[in-house]
């Protein structure tokens, strides 16, 4: 059967469909049961239209139409089999016709492509109603979140000039733990007990990176396993992403953009402000882009101590420079100079991470941070080398032989032992 025929009884039964699941007031929702219900309804629509029209679909034909169907109104379309593949951690819409995705670290393209602007507008329209998002052309961009804790962000004409674009980020599925990052190189096992004591410690921390490094998955991972619970989180985001045990003591905030009449926007600075009056033990927050930087700095000068966030850089000095720029974006007023004064105090660590040209995740520096006047100076504790080892060579996070001048702290506050660096 021609490909265009196959689209004109899709489309047919689709309203079909439609008509008896609104008659049936069966709703559109991903359980495996609702699943079986529209399976069903769609067996006896084929079963009715080969009886009328005489229509013989192959059994490929059928079954193929069966699933996008179902997917189409219990899932996400024809993204529904990508949102499910567990080997997948994103999903790069970049038109109607090119969608990719990222499989292990690598990139590749899908045969996958929507049939028509109508379809993609679907799927786009039933992530924002679940939601509870706007997209339109006075507000074309937006980042929202799924279900299963599926990332979206969605941009649309006029920005997106060509057709409408989107990257859809997973979580990963299943226990995640520092013991998968040390069996994947991402870290070794001396730098994650050196974290261990420095969390426990209460050192202010900053992780910076570029896209998908691995900087939330690290941050959720040292609030998971090295924070106590006893302590008292305030975590900060944009858009949900840190993931944490109901056991520990957490409150969350989310930003809230403005309204249809451009009222009610609520920034990442209005929520650092307010979670200075709900006694944070710690505060967290998932991204520093903005004003809300100087924030922070006033934050974690004040007894916020342990206190950590993520960060776009290249390393560790780049992270400096970007936390200082953004701090001065509301506050032109304040000199440079008490601006990295205020990161020099308040920061102690930096840890960065890259993506290797295999695609695999890696810290690549652990840095303090010192000051000589109105200078910032970092000092690297841990950097990424290759070594040789068992006749391989490696890539692999080395003492630097720099140690840090809070390692008396750690020995007090953590218990380091005292050849910590030197054994």
């Amino acid at each position: 059967m021609e490909e265009l025929d196959l689209k004109e009884i899709k489309k047919e039964i689709k309203k079909m469909l439609q008509d008896e699941m609104l008659a049936n007031k069966a709703r559109p929702d991903m359980s495996e049961k609702n699943r079986e219900k529209i399976g069903e309804y769609i067996d006896r629509i084929l079963y009715r239209l080969a009886r009328s029209k005489r229509i013989n679909l192959s059994e490929d034909d059928t079954k193929r139409l069966r699933e996008q169907l179902i997917s189409e109104f219990t899932g996400y379309g024809i993204l529904q089999p990508l949102l499910d593949d567990p080997t997948i951690s994103d999903i790069m819409i970049n038109g109607l016709k090119q969608i990719c995705v990222e499989r292990q670290g690598r990139l590749e393209q899908t045969n996958i492509t929507f049939s028509d602007e109508n379809e993609m507008a679907d799927v786009i329209q039933k992530m924002l109603t679940e939601s509870g998002k706007r997209l339109d052309r006075s507000s074309p961009y937006v980042d929202l979140r799924i279900q299963n804790g599926v990332r979206v962000t969605a941009v649309i004409p006029p920005i997106s000039p060509l057709s409408p674009i989107a990257l859809i980020r997973k979580r990963a599925k299943g226990t995640f733990s520092f013991k998968d990052l040390t069996e994947k190189g991402t870290i070794t096992p001396k730098v994650l007990q050196f974290l261990k004591y420095c969390v426990i410690s209460r050192l202010n921390i900053l992780i910076a990176g570029g896209t998908g490094v691995g900087k939330t998955t690290l941050l959720n991972l040292i609030i998971k396993e090295f924070i106590p619970e006893y302590a008292r989180l305030v975590i900060i985001e944009d858009t949900e992403e840190i993931v944490i045990d109901d056991t520990q003591h957490f409150i969350k905030l989310l930003t809230q953009p403005s309204n249809i009449e451009g009222k009610g926007e609520i920034t990442l600075q209005d929520l650092v402000r307010l979670s200075l009056h709900l006694r944070p033990d710690r505060i967290i927050i998932g991204e520093v882009r903005g004003a809300e930087a100087f924030n922070l700095l006033q934050a974690i000068n004040t007894g916020h101590e342990g206190s950590m966030c993520t960060i776009h850089a290249n390393d560790c000095e780049d992270a400096i420079n970007r936390l200082v720029l953004l701090s001065l974006m509301d506050n032109a007023n304040i000199p440079d100079n008490v601006i990295r004064r205020m990161v020099a105090s308040g920061l102690q660590l930096i840890i960065h991470s890259v993506r290797m040209p295999g695609g695999e995740r890696k810290i690549s520096q652990i840095s303090e941070l010192l000051s000589e006047g109105d200078r910032i100076i970092v000092k690297n504790i841990f950097n990424l080398k290759r070594i040789t080892r068992e006749n391989k060579e490696i890539s692999e996070l080395t003492h630097t032989g720099y140690v840090p001048s809070f390692a008396e702290h750690l020995k007090i506050m953590a218990g380091m032992p005292e050849d910590f660096f030197t054994k």
